[in-house]
């Protein structure tokens, strides 16, 4: 699902407005924090509004996952 916003000026900085439909689909409400990633979507460079700092790689959930020791 995709929104398209605009980017407005709030006392002279960039500023966009999340629609409320786009928070409740993510979780989360007025005062939560969210991070704004750069990702690609296919070949195009997008910006990403997410709950967590990171979007795993989708062989991610392919491979088991090790500590540095080795350990699964």
């Amino acid at each position: 699902m995709s929104w398209e916003v605009a980017i407005e000026d709030w006392d002279g900085e960039g500023a966009i407005r999340i629609p409320e439909e786009a928070l409740h689909k993510l979780g989360v409400n007025v005062g939560d924090s969210v991070y704004l990633l750069v990702e690609y979507v296919g070949n195009a460079r997008c910006l990403v509004l997410s709950k967590t700092r990171e979007i795993p790689d989708r062989t991610d959930g392919l491979v088991p996952h090790r500590d540095r020791s080795g350990h699964a």
